[in-house]
């Protein structure tokens, strides 16, 4: 039995794009946030350790804070 496109695509479940869920802004942002660490010249290793921190600060002043 021949399975349709559809069918065989469900198996495969495809992540949203952020722009639609968040809107174009935070792709934006997060393209600049790219080409700073770019820019620093830091390897792949130090670009996502530089990411973990900032995910962790931002964690972490949201506590105190919100961000507009």
């Amino acid at each position: 039995m021949a399975m349709t496109k559809d069918e065989y695509l469900q198996k495969f479940v495809r992540e949203k794009e952020v722009r639609d869920v968040f809107g174009v802004q935070p792709v934006e942002a997060g393209n600049k946030v790219v080409e700073v660490l770019k820019k620093e010249d830091l390897t792949y290793e130090q670009a996502y350790a530089a990411l973990q921190f900032a995910y962790n600060k931002l964690k972490f002043e949201s506590n105190f804070l919100r961000l507009s």
